[in-house]
Parts: C-alpha cells; sequence; structure tokens
C-alpha cells in the first residue's frame, strides 16, 4: 500500500494513553540515561522507528506542559518499554530525575516504522545473496536501532550497527547496548577518545549493498542522503523533529517532501525514505 508521496505505508497498532510505572533508570552516559518502563500494551504493539510521548501529566506539581518524544528504544519480554534520555531543556531534565516506582504518561506506539524486508533478501542481487541492514546513528539516533538490532536477532538475523559520538563520555554503555540487542557496536567519536577517530559516516561502505538505515542529527542524515543518491543505496532515515503533540494536530513538526508539500513528521514519518524528502529544505 502506497501512501499519497508514493511511499510505503505500514499497518499499524492504534496508539493508547497509559501510565507506566519507572521500573529502572540508570546513567549510561553523560547527561544520557536508560529508562525502563512497565507498559505491557506498547511493549507488544512497537515496531523500530516508532516512538512515544512521555510526560507526567498535569497532576504532577510542577509539571510541564507538553510531553516529550523519544524513540521506542527496546521493548522486554514481561512488557517493558526501554527509553534512552538524554538532557537538554527542562522537560527532558526533570524526566531524568523520575525515580524508579513513580509513574509517567505514555501515548503510542505512534509513527511509521522502518521497513526491514523481514528476510533482507534483494532478488536484484546476483544469486539472490543477503542484502543485510546498515544502521547508522548519531548520538540518541542509536535508540531505534538498539530495538531493531535486538528484534533481529530474536529472528536469527544480524545487523551492522555503527554508531558515533563526539567523545567518549557521550557514549552509550557498550557493553549494555551488547546485552540489550546481541551485537556488538562498532563505535566512532570525532575525537578519537573511544572507538575509532572521526565520524560516524567513516564506517560506511561504498561496496555494500546492504538496506541502509539512519538516525541522528540532520547533518548526518543529510550526509546519508547525499551517500545513498550517490552509491545508488536504499536509504531509510529517522528524522529529528520537535514535535509538540505527536498526533499531527500541532503541525509543529513538518517537513519538506521532494514534491514540495509539507508532511508531518510525527504521523507520516518519523521515517521516510530518503528519496521522499527534499533535502535542500531540510
Amino acid at each position: 500500500m502506497l501512501n499519497a508521496g508514493g511511499g510505503l505505508l505500514t499497518r499499524r497498532a492504534t496508539p493508547v494513553r497509559r501510565r507506566a510505572t519507572l521500573l529502572s533508570t540508570r546513567v549510561v552516559a553523560r547527561d544520557t540515561w536508560w529508562q525502563e518502563f512497565a507498559c505491557p500494551d506498547i511493549a507488544a504493539a512497537a515496531r523500530p522507528g516508532q516512538f512515544v510521548m512521555l510526560g507526567v501529566g498535569l497532576d504532577a506539581p510542577g509539571a510541564w506542559l507538553l510531553p516529550r518524544p523519544f524513540s521506542v528504544g527496546w521493548t522486554g519480554p514481561g512488557g517493558e518499554v526501554g527509553i534512552l534520555l538524554r538532557t537538554y531543556g527542562e522537560g527532558t531534565r526533570a524526566l531524568s530525575r523520575l525515580e524508579a516506582g513513580r509513574e509517567a504518561l505514555l501515548l503510542g506506539p505512534l509513527g511509521r516504522p522502518f521497513e526491514t524486508g523481514g528476510d533482507a533478501v534483494d532478488s536484484g542481487v546476483a544469486g539472490g545473496a543477503e542484502r543485510g541492514i546498515e544502521c547508522i546513528a548519531g548520538g540518541v539516533g542509536l535508540a531505534p536501532f538498539i530495538f531493531l538490532a535486538a528484534r533481529e536477532a530474536a529472528e536469527g538475523r544480524r545487523v551492522r550497527l555503527v554508531y558515533g559520538e563526539r567523545d567518549a563520555g557521550a557514549v552509550f554503555d557498550p557493553a549494555l547496548i551488547s546485552r540489550l540487542t546481541d551485537h556488538e557496536v562498532e563505535l566512532y567519536t570525532e575525537d578519537g577518545s573511544a572507538g575509532r577517530r572521526g565520524l560516524v559516516t567513516g564506517g560506511l561502505d561504498p561496496a555494500s549493498r546492504a538496506r541502509l538505515l539512519g538516525c541522528g542529527p540532520t547533518p548526518l542524515l543529510r550526509a546519508l542522503a547525499a551517500f545513498a543518491r550517490e552509491h545508488g543505496r536504499d536509504l531509510q532515515v529517522s528524522v529529528e523533529e520537535h514535535m509538540g503533540c505527536g498526533i499531527g494536530t500541532c503541525q509543529g513538526c513538518v517537513v519538506r517532501s521532494a514534491d514540495g508539500r509539507w508532511v508531518k513528521a510525527c504521523i507520516e514519518g518519523s521515517v521516510f525514505p530518503a528519496d521522499e524528502l527534499d533535502w535542500g529544505a531540510i
């Protein structure tokens, strides 16, 4: 099934709003927390690339008005939903201060997930060889790929997980990534203080024909789009746009499509085939 812009539409579960208990919270990098909430309804329905709106509700003392969007970073067998939270302002700082046992409000799952092709076999490759999947993550753009790598591993498939940060202090605990995903991460830091020195795009392989997925800051996504055009690669990106509602009402997250339309990242994305977007306007 195609949307109006020609891109693939995925059937999605109807989002639900739930009060969820925070089961655990831990610091995993500078100004960065990994939080797990008990929310079986959302855990059962979510797919990699989808997100939730997370807040404390207006009945909490000193609550801010709007919830914040977070990629679903993982789902556990007991109905847990994992969130990778990095603090940027008062809203995310307040969420980072939540203690285990407290409740928060979750709305989700929202948005369009990544299309991984199931068995990731491309009939156009000579001999029907497996294409595989390469995930390129910048910063907290890692979150949906933790979820994706874990699901692929559960199905007996492997992905290449390439992750970049500015420096070692910002790096999400690699041991925890491995435990959650059953994958090892290829790490890049701009200053070389952990992993390989350089931008995460240094991990791109021009000879690969794998399905390419990207999530992170806009400059990274723009670079991935240019790489994909140059090398004829299939690329999907999850855009990072400010979202006030997550359900298409506030229109604060619009991006320009390749055909000139303004589309809402929260409901028509946040995952897009890269060629659906106008990278000169993003």
